[in-house]
C-alpha cells in the first residue's frame, strides 16, 4: 500500500491546507464565532416556505412574471437602482413600520427577496417575517443585485 513517507506528506499537506485556510479566512471565522451570523441559518422545517435560488431561477421567474421581485435594501439604494418592477419593502424599515401590509402582496403570489449580493442578510431576515405573514412562496435570491447587475439583466433607477 503506501509507504510511511507518503502517510507523512499527505498528512503534512492536510495540515499546512487546514492552516492555510484558517489563516485566509480567520476575520471570517471570528466574525462566525462572536456570532454576527447566527440570525442568517435557520431550519426548513422552521421556514417551509423559504428556498434560496439561483440566478437563473430567479431570472426565469422574472421572464414569465411569476413572481413578485422585493428589494430588501435601503430605499436610498433602491432608488439608484432595482430589479425591474421591484418592490422596495427595506428590511430595517419594516423593523419599525409593517411595510408589508401597505404592498398588500398576494398571499398565494410567489415572491422573490433580493439585496445586495451574497454577503448581505437583510433578504434572508425580511423573507422570514414574510414567513410569519403566512406566505406560501417566498425565494431568496442570494446573488442580490451585485449578480443581477453582473448578468446584464433588466433594471430601472425610477421607482416604477
Amino acid at each position: 500500500m503506501f509507504s510511511r513517507r507518503i502517510w507523512q506528506e499527505l498528512l503534512f499537506i492536510a495540515v499546512t491546507s487546514t492552516l492555510l485556510g484558517l489563516g485566509v479566512n480567520h476575520t471570517l471565522i471570528r466574525r462566525y464565532v462572536q456570532g454576527e451570523f447566527k440570525e442568517s441559518f435557520f431550519s426548513s422545517a422552521e421556514y417551509p416556505s423559504i428556498a434560496f435560488i439561483p440566478l437563473a431561477e430567479a431570472e426565469e421567474l422574472f421572464a414569465r412574471g411569476e413572481a413578485i421581485f422585493i428589494d430588501s435594501r435601503p430605499e436610498e439604494d433602491y432608488g439608484k437602482g432595482h430589479i425591474l418592477g421591484a418592490l422596495n419593502i427595506p428590511f430595517e424599515e419594516q423593523k419599525k413600520n409593517d411595510l408589508i401590509a401597505r404592498h398588500s402582496l398576494p398571499q398565494d403570489q410567489t415572491l422573490v427577496v433580493y439585496c445586495d449580493g451574497d454577503e448581505c442578510q437583510s433578504s434572508v431576515e425580511l423573507a422570514k417575517i414574510l414567513h410569519q405573514h403566512d406566505f406560501a412562496s417566498i425565494k431568496v435570491f442570494f446573488g442580490g443585485w451585485a449578480e443581477w447587475i453582473k448578468a446584464g439583466l433588466p433594471i430601472s433607477v425610477e421607482n416604477d
